[in-house]
């Protein structure tokens, strides 16, 4: 799969995820420090991967996603990048982002390895997006291109009302 930053090839490391499979293991960390597995979040949910909170393209679809989560507060969506735990708490309390849990890879780092959205050249997960069902079965996923591009919203939650 080709994905570019800022116009340029870069190289996603780890798994190659498909549509049936399961989705992965995985140990990240919530914004009070804490860890949090896939056993912790088991179920039903959306995962969106992105680079940062502190940039455009970031908070643009994060603030975009919370705001049209308005209508489907009973979905578990999930923002995961290799952020700080501390930058994530401020992204969240300045633009209240209480719709999506905010994770961070950047403890562990196994998160990108394990979904495939580690870009090798930058250390920061691609922007990507996940529908996992009850069985934690991956239902639909996308990658977004060009990093700094948007993912497709509304067949997002299209993919997501089939698992809630």
């Amino acid at each position: 799969m080709k994905i570019t930053f800022g116009g340029n090839e870069v190289t996603l490391y780890g798994d190659t995820l498909k549509v049936g499979d399961s989705f992965p293991d995985f140990t990240l960390t919530d914004t009070k420090l804490a860890d949090v597995t896939n056993e912790d979040i088991k179920g039903a949910k959306v995962i969106l991967t992105f680079p940062s909170v502190d940039t455009a393209p970031c908070s643009l679809e994060l603030l975009t996603f919370n705001d049209r989560l308005e209508d489907f507060k009973g979905y578990r969506v999930f923002g995961v990048s290799m952020d700080l735990p501390f930058a994530i708490e401020r992204f969240v309390k300045v633009n209240a982002g209480d719709n999506i849990n905010m994770l961070s890879d950047h403890k562990y780092r196994i998160f990108g390895e394990k979904t495939g959205t580690y870009i090798e050249e930058l250390a920061l997960l691609a922007r990507a997006a996940f529908v996992v069902d009850k069985d934690d079965r991956i239902t639909y996923m996308e990658f977004v291109p060009e990093v700094g591009g948007e993912v497709d919203y509304d067949k997002i939650l299209v993919e997501a009302a089939k698992v809630f």
